[in-house]
């Protein structure tokens, strides 16, 4: 592992919550945590931070989707990124495979796409944010610039499902 990675990891150890039988939030995995990821059932992690994934989780059976994001009030998340984080989910859940989304904490970028992964399966928004705040607590759906992003992308699921 190399430097930027052992210093991340000092800072943001890895742990992840269960949110639902096949989707996990995480904070900060490295290629150390590979088999623990792999023996959850993951086969398609998805990167929401602006620090490239380590290349060591990223060997069969698990692929990655890397969206860049920056965590910040000033910056909304891309409603493109979230598509595509959604639309790389669904096959792997129909599969009955899981998925794991990840950011530097845990706490608001991947709790953005599991919220968006959630609606996709038919929760709605309130739904979704409330099962993620209840299985994961230091998860933040509920900040403005974040909360704003997933009722955005709820109402555009739903205008796309009709």
């Amino acid at each position: 592992m190399n430097f930027l990675y052992r210093y991340l990891k000092s800072r943001h150890p890895f742990e992840y919550s269960q949110i639902t039988e096949n989707l996990y939030i995480a904070a900060w995995p490295t290629g150390e945590d590979f088999e623990t990821i792999k023996n959850l059932g993951v086969r398609l992690i998805i990167n929401m931070d602006w620090v490239p994934i380590d290349k060591e989780l990223v060997k069969p059976p698990i692929q990655a989707l890397e969206l860049t994001e920056i965590d910040t009030p000033l910056t909304p998340m891309s409603m493109e990124n979230l598509w595509k984080g959604v639309r790389a989910a669904q096959p792997v859940l129909a599969a009955g495979d899981a998925v794991m989304v990840y950011c530097k904490g845990g706490v608001h970028r991947s709790v953005v796409m599991a919220c968006c992964i959630l609606i996709s399966q038919g929760f709605t928004a309130e739904e979704a944010m409330a099962r993620v705040k209840e299985r994961r607590p230091v998860a933040d759906p509920y900040s403005e610039h974040y909360k704003s992003r997933i009722l955005k992308f709820a109402e555009a699921w739903a205008a796309a499902e009709k």
